[in-house]
């Protein structure tokens, strides 16, 4: 019986360290850009960066999820900061989040 509760306890511990260390989100880069497009019914926005770094020049065009897309307008400029808890370089809006602050023009 005693067996089966350190077996237990750390099948649960191992799993416990496990889910921590993925939800680690890491600042993974910021980008300035302006809302090309708003998709209310997925709440996207479709943002354009500017200023692009050589190594996005093909790969400017983001899309942002959001809470409330009313907060937004096409042609707003906006600071977009990429968190991820994934090491992979791709667009996974699974693994990413996102803080968002308007740019006064």
């Amino acid at each position: 019986m005693r067996n089966k509760k350190i077996l237990v306890f750390s099948f649960l511990f191992i799993s416990l360290l496990f889910f921590v260390g993925c939800s680690e989100y890491q600042e993974d880069f910021t980008f300035t850009g302006t809302v090309e497009k708003i998709v209310v019914e997925d709440k996207i926005l479709v943002m354009k960066e500017y200023d692009t770094p050589e190594s996005r020049k093909e790969g400017n065009v983001y899309e942002i999820p959001v809470d409330k897309v009313e907060r937004y307008n096409v042609g707003q400029k906006l600071e977009v900061t990429v968190f991820s808890n994934n090491d992979v370089d791709v667009w996974d809006l699974d693994h990413m989040k996102f803080e968002i602050e308007a740019i006064d023009n």
